[in-house]
């Protein structure tokens, strides 16, 4: 694994992708192909082709980590009830929110019967079943859902990373749902968690920003709303490069909100 964290943090494109190919079969090799440390690299492998959208080989990869954690380690183990969640990931990024659903509330269930509800794992698995519902537009079910996996992170000192997203995560949702006091209160929470000590560079200090953009413009801040976006815009340029989507929509929300604020204020003067 400290290979697969190496790979990650010095290559890039299809030399990245032949490293994991190669230290996956160096693993089957050497530990064989019933091994933990193989379904974990498969897991790895099932990650990358996620993130690369290619939804049908990281279902392949996940199902085959699936499988044999199911021979070795069992369908009653930690390790197993973690390659379900994997899986459900990949489903919600496919679409396939019936399978993710169902995958995540088995996952959730093996944690409770392992390692309690108070525990990290058990927190993730309801963010991933809190993405599913919000992917459904099921906002009051995901954003449930979220609060808890909150409440349990706060209670976690190791993990705050985890408890940042999950706040980004939430008051996205109840921006969405016009709980735009809450909503700022946990984005502000988020945002500072990422500033004061995790680092910004990640995608949830990015959408933290543009979501405390977005309630400023609905509370009709719209100056207080530009910067935010301004931010967001920045944060996402160092992220991703002047040219992503990302940069560009940010882009397009600190247009939008320039012109508000100058419509309000020819209105006052007029």
């Amino acid at each position: 694994m400290e290979q697969v964290d190496a790979a990650y943090e010095t290559l890039s494109g299809g030399v990245l992708e032949e490293r994991l190919l190669f230290l996956v079969d160096d693993c089957r090799q050497t530990y064989g192909q019933e091994s933990a440390p193989y379904a974990s690299l498969l897991g790895e492998l099932g990650a990358y082709c996620r993130g690369q959208g290619r939804y049908e080989e990281s279902e392949t990869y996940f199902r085959q980590a699936l499988e044999l954690l199911e021979r070795t380690a069992g369908k009653e183990s930690v390790a197993y009830a973690t390659a379900l969640g994997n899986l459900a990931s990949v489903h919600r990024f496919a679409g396939q929110c019936a399978d993710a659903e169902r995958e995540y509330a088995a996952c959730l269930a093996l944690y409770r019967r392992t390692v309690g509800t108070g525990d990290v794992l058990y927190a993730a698995g309801l963010n991933g079943l809190s993405m599913v519902y919000l992917d459904q537009n099921l906002l009051l079910q995901a954003a449930r859902l979220q609060t808890r996996a909150a409440e349990i992170l706060e209670g976690l000192p190791q993990c705050r990373d985890e408890l940042a997203v999950s706040l980004c995560n939430l008051g996205l949702l109840l921006r969405q749902m016009g709980r735009l006091r809450e909503a700022e209160e946990k984005l502000s929470r988020s945002v500072a968690l990422f500033e004061g000590e995790l680092g910004t560079n990640t995608p949830h200090y990015h959408a933290a920003l543009n979501g405390l953009g977005a309630v400023d413009y609905s509370a009709g801040r719209y100056r207080q709303a530009q910067s935010r976006f301004r931010q967001a815009a920045q944060a996402a340029e160092r992220l991703y490069g002047p040219d992503h989507w990302e940069c560009r929509v940010a882009r397009e929300h600190m247009e939008l909100a320039r012109r508000s604020a100058e419509a309000g204020r020819q209105r006052r003067s007029g």
